[in-house]
């Protein structure tokens, strides 16, 4: 009986919070700590899809239907992790979140084909000044036709293995790193050392991360990133960010 009532409180709770949107800058967190409670005392993740829990608790993690666009999937950290800022993202034994949401792709998004064909698929985190919520989440997807195209127009610019400032008003920095997948690649601390001025300034920092192949052939991973400044200018991670595509968009 004792068993049935706290479930039944996680749940109100769980209603609270889903109504309750994401009018405030702390809802992703409570929402994320009720799939986390959930998921113990139930074994089931609602209303998270999935949650993950590993040896380090900085490397838990849950993928979400964002309460506010049930369409927007998103991958967050159990641990209270703020935002790309957060120093310990940069530490030498730093979780690598972007390939956990790069390994749930599929699975979790019900788009198999991507396991296989994994062009056009994208993961874009946003800044500090940018974001709405006050805990780190990485949205997944497809990539936007606008990016698809900023790439395209600028494949022969960009090398490997360093980042190139890109010709573009918005202040574009990119790479390609020739991978199958991101496991021995951490996009955060790339950014971070190969970008100018980004480790000093990382809650202004925007970052895409999109599977695809270079000129030459090379399936792997074009790394985008941008020191925001008092030009706002289009280039968050929803701009780059399609949450409604499909297999057929992704083979594309």
């Amino acid at each position: 009986m004792k068993h049935r009532l706290v479930v039944l409180s996680i749940s109100l709770v769980i209603a609270v919070v889903i109504m309750s949107s994401f009018a405030s800058r702390s809802a992703l967190g409570l929402v994320v700590r009720a799939c986390e409670v959930n998921s113990a005392l139930t074994g089931s993740p609602y209303p998270c899809v999935k949650v993950v829990r590993a040896e380090d608790p900085l490397s838990s993690y849950a993928v979400l239907r964002e309460p506010a666009d049930k369409e927007r999937t998103i991958l967050a950290p159990l641990a209270d992790v703020p935002g790309i800022e957060d120093p310990r993202l940069l530490a030498a034994e730093a979780p690598n979140y972007f390939d956990a949401a790069w390994r749930e792709r599929a699975d979790e998004l019900g788009q198999r084909a991507w396991k296989e064909s994994p062009q056009n698929f994208a993961l874009a985190i946003n800044a500090a000044s940018w974001r709405t919520q006050d805990r780190l989440h990485i949205h997944m997807g497809c990539e936007t036709p606008r990016f698809r195209a900023l790439l395209k127009t600028h494949a022969t610019e960009i090398g490997s293995g360093r980042f190139t400032s890109l010709r573009t008003k918005a202040g574009w920095w990119a790479t390609f790193e020739a991978a199958d997948d991101l496991s021995n690649l951490n996009p955060l601390k790339l950014v971070a050392d190969g970008v100018d001025g980004a480790r000093a300034n990382m809650e202004n920092v925007v970052v895409g991360v999109f599977g695809s192949t270079s000129p030459d052939g090379q399936h792997g991973f074009y790394i985008l990133a941008r020191v925001m400044g008092e030009n706002k200018s289009r280039g968050s991670a929803e701009d780059m960010i399609d949450p409604k595509c499909t297999v057929e968009d992704a083979s594309r």
